[in-house]
Formats: structure tokens, sequence, C-alpha cells
């Protein structure tokens, strides 16, 4: 699979409907999360430091598409065409 076709893989996932509810139900989770860090003053370290683990992970989860493709522009910027003759 060639870095363009990939970049258009990922615009169809970040453009389907699976995608924007997968992303609804992530931002819910990641605000339930730090709700509940907010609103327990009875947490303990290891189980805040849990829970902001877990919202940085979905937040990673969510920003991917938009990094792997960046990722994959810059592969292809630097890939040279065979349609186009070295100098």
């Amino acid at each position: 699979m060639t870095p363009a076709s990939k970049i258009k893989a990922i615009d169809g996932l970040t453009k389907s409907q699976g995608w924007n509810v997968l992303r609804e139900i992530m931002e819910a989770e990641i605000l339930q999360a730090a709700m509940q860090i907010a609103e327990n003053s009875n947490m303990t370290l290891d189980e805040i430091n849990f829970r902001r683990g877990s919202i940085w992970a979905a937040k990673t989860m969510l920003d991917l598409p938009e990094r792997l493709r960046m990722k994959l522009e810059a592969e292809t910027a630097l890939t040279p065409r065979d349609d186009k003759p070295l100098s």
C-alpha cells in the first residue's frame, strides 16, 4: 500500500460515521475520567495517575489519524516519484 493510498484510507476513516461515533464516546469518557479526578478527594495518587494515563491514551488515540496523515504526507514528499525524471 502506497503512502498516498494510506492517506486516502485515513481520510475515509475520519469522515466515516463510525469514527464520529467513536470520537463522541471517547470524548465523553475522557470528560468522565477528568470529572472523577476533580470530584473524588479521597482518590489515591496511584488512582489519579492511572486516570491521567487513561485520559492521555484516549486523547492520543483520537489524535492518531491526523498524526499518521502528517507522517505519511512527509513520507510522500520525500519519496521520489517514478514518473518524475531525476536531475
